[in-house]
């Protein structure tokens, strides 16, 4: 499996067929003397954001702690949830059942649910 073709930038789909976000980074276990593992799949500006160049993380996390939802920094699917690799990776747990969804849900509450007929 390539995993900058295959993996990184590809849509997460849950269980309910919701989009759970995209796969910013991957995390990889190297054992003694065999392939490399899967272990997770991570979601978070902070991993984008190394992506693009490490001067790049301090502003993002200052952001992600002045404003927005507090939840962990990286959200971490471990690898074992992915069903299907396809266009999208599937998975066989709930979008809700992560925190990938935090920001939508702190914008929606905090914004949309303002707009007249934003509920």
């Amino acid at each position: 499996m390539n995993i900058v073709r295959d993996v990184l930038d590809k849509k997460l789909i849950d269980c309910e067929n919701r989009e759970v976000g995209r796969v910013d980074g991957a995390l990889l276990e190297f054992a003694n003397g065999s392939q490399p593992k899967m272990v997770q799949l991570e979601i978070g500006g902070e991993i984008l954001a190394a992506r693009v160049g490490t001067w790049l993380v301090p502003l993002v996390r200052w952001l992600a702690s002045a404003w927005g939802p507090r939840r962990e920094r990286i959200v971490a699917i471990s690898w074992s949830h992915v069903t299907r690799v396809e266009k999208d990776l599937h998975l066989d747990i709930r979008a809700d059942d992560t925190q990938a969804l935090a920001w939508e849900h702190w914008l929606s509450e905090k914004f949309v649910s303002r707009i007249p007929g934003g509920k």
